[in-house]
């Protein structure tokens, strides 16, 4: 009996003083309700798990890409889920959050990058020497200046790095390195490597453009840009009209975004010394838009304190998947079991835990769209939340867990930020995890799924993914590479019982459950730590 368990541990707890530690969440001063925890963790339901995944990844919702009669199809089923638990809208009338969205495609017959220098006039081909990001704000642009060399276009002095130290680049265009200094830590890697923060960068300096240059395997990479600059870009938009997307330039100085072959310049980058260049630059870029919605899926639990329940703890999942693309052994529809097929079902468990157990905080479930196209359902719903704004405390993403393995270890990303690292271990510590860093930071894993649209908006926010530990002679690195190679984003990702551990699915769903709980029976909300980065730049002024 997992009440008796608790008890057990309490009494261990406190013969071996290990107050604050193991069972901290479990005495905190009488906040929390043992019986209540232990009810709602006996209660977690493997087989509904199972049962969800399997109807979100059918091939009859054609992979859940937003706009299609799939998606519409997990919408409805999601609200229906959220009906039978008793868990209500958001003001008690619609769960549907609208999120409106811009595509933008470059048009390239119409848009064009010459450059005169050393050597004379280069007029460039789109494709094989740049290409261009949609501009989601205007359809057509035109700019004639010069160029200036920025490094990495970072400025950041609390890394003591800033490239526009002594560089006068109002009214030009930048030319900025891909990536990030190596010594970066991981998280900030993540943020300055975005194109969203290089253009934010250029534009506080008053440029009129950045370029964004192309090292390694220049055709390929220049290849896929150009692909995904005519194939398009979507962002969500905003009430004052200002689209956002990390992958596209969201502000009104910056003109041009593009990227461009380095072996262009010849040797003239080597030094790596931000200067002026010796080059004037005539671009074109024309862009068409299309406008669209989609729908974000809340649910409310209300709090009990006459004072705390307005305040919310945002538990979040995103809804969608990447629909129907190109065959890969006959098989065109990409089903998301694992992303986020999965994430969605333990989001509902999750929830349904929260009925069970009293919260003095509120708690919205959140199921938001398009993740796959960068965030957006997320970064529209922290940006425009159906609460006030100022009272989102705290956000806990479910996203792939990749539940193929016993659940032994976790990495919380995001969590080293704030003091949800406290919450986070007396979780872990009670279901027997450990609690390791980020095994592969070069992925930027931050920055990558909805947790970070609640960062930009200064609410501490975290994720937590597998960690490594394993049983004894099991390669758990090499397993999940192994499948992420063969089925992430692949139409391989697909239900069967053998592609899941749903013993360790439960364990997930206890140990986020677990975290959000304490935040929404803490006496004080999650804080970001003294001196963080993400907490000075976003979160001033909460």
């Amino acid at each position: 009996d997992l009440h008796l368990s608790i008890r057990r541990q309490r009494q261990m707890c406190i013969r071996d003083r290990l107050m604050p530690g193991v069972m901290d969440c479990y005495a905190q001063k009488g906040i929390l309700r043992e019986k209540e925890v232990a009810q709602a963790l006996n209660a977690v339901n493997k087989t509904a798990i199972e049962d969800r995944i399997r109807y979100l990844a059918d091939d009859k919702l054609l992979g859940r890409l937003p706009g299609t009669p799939g998606y519409a199809m997990a919408v409805e089923f999601v609200i229906n889920e959220l009906k039978s638990m008793g868990i209500k809208p958001v003001g008690g009338k619609d769960y549907i959050q609208q999120v409106p969205l811009r595509l933008g495609r470059v048009d390239t017959a119409q848009s064009s990058l010459a450059m005169t220098g050393p050597s004379g006039l280069m007029r460039l081909r789109y494709g094989k020497d740049y290409t261009f990001a949609p501009d989601l704000i205007r359809s057509e642009t035109l700019t004639e200046t010069s160029l200036v060399f920025a490094g990495y276009g970072i400025s950041a002095p609390h890394l003591k790095h800033n490239d526009y130290t002594n560089l006068d680049v109002k009214g030009k265009i930048v030319v900025v390195q891909d990536g990030t200094p190596s010594d970066f830590p991981a998280s900030e890697r993540a943020h300055f490597n975005l194109a969203s923060s290089k253009c934010e960068m250029a534009n506080l300096h008053g440029a009129v453009g950045v370029l964004i240059i192309v090292t390694g395997n220049e055709a390929a990479r220049l290849g896929g840009l150009t692909r995904t600059s005519t194939q398009g870009i979507t962002a969500y938009v905003k009430p004052d009209g200002k689209p956002f997307s990390s992958r596209t330039n969201g502000y009104e100085g910056v003109a041009v975004l593009g990227y461009v072959r380095g072996s262009l310049f010849g040797d003239m980058l080597t030094d790596k010394t931000p200067r002026d260049l010796p080059y004037q630059i005539n671009a074109k870029l024309s862009s068409v838009h299309i406008n669209s919605t989609s729908e974000n899926v809340v649910g409310l639990i209300p709090g009990t304190d006459a004072t705390l329940k307005n305040e919310y703890v945002v538990h979040t999942a995103h809804l969608d998947h990447v629909g129907v693309g190109v065959p890969v052994r006959g098989d065109s529809i990409y089903n998301g079991a694992h992303d986020n097929a999965s994430g969605t079902a333990c989001l509902l468990e999750i929830g349904r835990l929260y009925t069970k157990a009293k919260v003095k905080r509120s708690v919205l479930i959140a199921f938001v769209t398009s993740e796959e196209k960068g965030l957006l359902g997320s970064g529209y719903f922290a940006e425009n939340p159906p609460v006030p704004k100022q009272h989102l405390v705290a956000n806990i993403n479910t996203d792939m867990p990749t539940v193929i393995a016993p659940l032994l270890s976790i990495e919380p990303l995001g969590a080293s930020h704030s003091s949800m690292m406290k919450e986070v271990k007396s979780a872990a510590a009670f279901l027997g995890l450990d609690v390791m860093e980020d095994h592969m930071p070069e992925q930027v894993r931050f920055v990558r799924s909805d947790q970070y649209s609640f960062i930009r908006q200064g609410v501490p926010a975290l994720h937590v993914k597998y960690g490594l530990k394993s049983k004894e002679g099991v390669d758990l690195r090499k397993q999940i590479d192994d499948w992420t190679a063969a089925h992430y984003h692949q139409p391989s990702d697909e239900y069967s019982p053998e592609a899941f551990d749903f013993d360790a699915a439960a364990v997930y769903v206890k140990l986020n459950f677990l975290i959000g709980w304490q935040i929404a029976n803490a006496a004080a909300r999650p804080q970001w730590n003294p001196g963080d980065f993400f907490g000075e730049t976003f979160g001033m002024g909460r």
